[in-house]
């Protein structure tokens, strides 16, 4: 007995190192959806400022569905990735390693519109059911599925870092242009700064211009929406437009010393094999399907939105 006692005193201090070992990889196991709800709970309570609770709630819902429909796509074919980290007023996003070919990525960057396509459209399908389309629940009901439809339509612009382009780099690079033409479409229609913002993102994919040259607009860029917020033709309150000054001067100090350092972070230098014409068409017709469902059930929550005034 005296011996089981003295074995239990040595290993002692090895079994309470053993425990804690335990405890710190349960707590890296915890580290990555803890980060997410926090980020989850930090952006929801930034909308509620804005749009009120239960819009915030429902907004931040939509965005973590379309984000598990990567997670799942990734899951899938094998990937690993984090949890979503969420960034109040400029959405959520994972870190996703490199895919090994262009059919991974199309998967993947489909994924996630199709999910959450999938949750604004049941959404959708609720608010259709309810008997007083006037009242309050129903029109917040609407209004999420309106939001999260919009959210995985514009995600479908083909064009990186959006979801489109992931999915339009198997179809050729080409395809982008549409996409470079689509947003300059939209940016007629919505005549706001923060659309600048957008133009920030892709001007790296604008391969026909050079590259520092893309560095010098992307700097103009934000100029030009700093000048116009300041000036009072953002809709946005104050504080939402100084968050997206903020992050795009980030970006823009990305961009110039990538520039400066003759690095270019756009795709045009991707070696990894073409597909077949037979899987370009296909992904061409996934996008073409998705996108068309989308905008349709877009077009009929808007001919349902509540008019204002």
């Amino acid at each position: 007995m005296s011996n089981q006692s003295s074995l239990m005193v040595r290993l002692a201090p090895f079994l309470i190192i053993f425990t804690k070992f335990l405890k710190l990889v349960k707590f890296f196991k915890l580290a990555k959806p803890m980060i997410m709800v926090a980020t989850m709970s930090f952006s929801a309570i930034a909308y509620s400022f804005l749009l009120g609770p239960w819009f915030a709630v429902g907004l931040v819902g939509m965005l973590f569905v379309h984000e598990m429909g990567h997670v799942a796509a990734m899951n899938m074919r094998g990937y690993k990735t984090s949890a979503p980290v969420f960034i109040p007023f400029l959405g959520a996003v994972i870190f996703a390693p490199r895919m090994d070919d262009r059919d991974d990525e199309a998967f993947i960057g489909i994924g996630g519109p199709v999910l959450g396509g999938l949750a604004a459209a049941i959404a959708l399908f609720f608010w259709y059911l309810m008997p007083n389309k006037e009242s309050d629940i129903a029109i917040i009901v609407l209004m999420i599925s309106y939001i999260g439809m919009f959210i995985n339509v514009f995600n479908m612009l083909p064009i990186r870092p959006l979801d489109g382009g992931r999915v339009t780099q198997a179809v050729g690079t080409w395809f982008k242009y549409i996409g470079v033409t689509a947003l300059a479409g939209l940016s007629l229609v919505f005549r706001e700064p923060v659309i600048l913002f957008i133009w920030i993102l892709i001007l790296p994919e604008i391969t026909i211009l050079p590259l520092r040259l893309r560095a010098v607009l992307a700097s103009l860029l934000w100029v030009a929406m700093v000048l116009l917020m300041a000036t009072g033709f953002s809709e946005q309150p104050l504080w939402v437009d100084i968050v997206d000054c903020v992050f795009g001067f980030i970006i823009v100090l990305s961009i110039c010393f990538q520039a400066y350092q003759d690095i270019d972070m756009s795709n045009e230098d991707d070696n990894r094999p073409q597909l077949t014409p037979r899987e370009k068409w296909k992904w061409f017709i996934y996008y073409g399907i998705l996108t068309t469902i989308l905008v349709g059930l877009m077009f009929f929550q808007v001919q349902n939105l509540p008019t204002i005034g």
